[in-house]
């Protein structure tokens, strides 16, 4: 079987396609199965060109191309999805889940996700559940324009909170500021923290709310408690609750032999990226080309293919950011499945639903994925 992964770069996630073209080689190499298949791939930028990517399938399937394996958003993959259906081959979309979808269903195209939207409505149920109600809504202006910013408001209001301050910071690092959020926090006691930031923005976004919050008053999604990136940045001096897909610490088997087998290349492999690359691998296995219904034991739990949407289900876990006492940053502990999860994954499908006839910009490029 020919394989063709379309891998795009980020300057926060240098090492992206590497991490996605490792995972996927080393799942296939621990099934038994390196040298079965013939890899091959192509560079498609921050993923956010569509034209780009459908010319690049177009040449792969003319070559005779079985599997196409990219990193991107469902708006491309529905964009190029027609020359699937034309071919009768099949396209695995490694996503984010801070897009949404427009469509309920591509006959050709199947999603494994992270979920990223998804944990956003199950740490907003966490911070529901420790009894605030009152939320000011803290992001970078690059996650602005992704879906968990309105699945924070949205999720608030359905479980009757409301968000009452929004804070966006600049563009410009050197603009970077958390003074009209402190300033907020300051007058209004009780007032719960939702954060949405990445790489580098979430460093500048905890270093400067150092001594800002009290235990538990800061409330992170999945990309906002990356380990890549977390373990990087200090302590700010209180512990914050989050939702994530997936950690290094969860100790399950198949966890414990992903992340040997990917740090044993290089200390990080074991990432959010290399795990969507290795999650890939399992799905196709010999020569799989379909996958409704399908399940398999991920490093992260068991992930199963929801035929009716072709979307990847799987556990999202509660967790603590504390301190590492070893290095004084941030560490990511207790990884805990949320029993919310299905409950809140009905309440996502709604999200979704409604947003569909509603006018709502966003960017076009892949999650984490940028230039400069």
């Amino acid at each position: 079987m020919k394989i063709a992964l379309l891998l795009p770069r980020s300057v926060i996630y240098p090492s992206l396609s590497f991490d996605i073209m490792d995972g996927f080689k080393q799942s296939l190499k621990n099934m038994g199965l390196e040298g079965y298949h013939e890899i091959v791939s192509a560079g498609i930028g921050v993923a956010a060109k569509h034209e780009e990517i459908y010319d690049h399938c177009e040449q792969f399937l003319l070559s005779g191309t079985d599997v196409i394996i990219g990193y991107m958003n469902p708006l491309a993959a529905e964009f190029v999805h027609p020359l699937f259906e034309s071919s009768g081959k099949t396209l695995i979309v490694l996503d984010s889940g801070y897009h949404f979808p427009k469509f309920q269903k591509l006959s050709h195209a199947w999603f494994i996700s992270l979920q990223g939207s998804l944990c956003t409505r199950v740490i907003v149920q966490k911070a529901i559940e420790d009894g605030f109600r009152n939320f000011a809504f803290s992001c970078s202006f690059y996650d602005a324009g992704y879906r968990p910013s309105y699945v924070y408001a949205a999720a608030a209001e359905e479980k009757g909170g409301s968000i009452v301050f929004n804070h966006i910071t600049s563009l410009r690092r050197s603009d970077f500021t958390l003074q009209p959020l402190r300033e907020f926090l300051e007058k209004e006691e009780g007032t719960a923290v939702l954060a949405s930031f990445c790489g580098d923005m979430a460093e500048d976004f905890f270093n400067g709310s150092n001594g800002m919050a009290g235990n538990g008053m800061v409330y992170g999604t999945c990309f906002t408690s990356d380990e890549t990136w977390l373990n990087k940045i200090p302590y700010p001096g209180y512990d914050w609750s989050t939702a994530v897909a997936w950690s290094g610490e969860l100790q399950i088997p198949e966890n414990r032999t992903f992340v040997s087998i990917m740090n044993s290349i290089r200390e990080g492999k074991a990432n959010l990226f290399s795990l969507l690359g290795w999650e890939a691998a399992q799905f196709i296995g010999l020569e799989n080309t379909s996958f409704d219904g399908m399940s398999i034991h991920s490093p992260r739990g068991n992930v199963t293919i929801n035929p009716e949407n072709g979307f990847t289900e799987a556990a999202v876990y509660y967790a603590t950011v504390s301190k590492d006492e070893v290095t004084g940053n941030c560490l990511l502990t207790n990884p805990e499945a949320a029993s919310v999860t299905e409950s809140e994954r009905e309440g996502l499908k709604n999200n979704i639903q409604s947003l569909k006839n509603t006018e709502a910009n966003s960017w076009l490029n892949a999650y984490a994925c940028l230039e400069s």
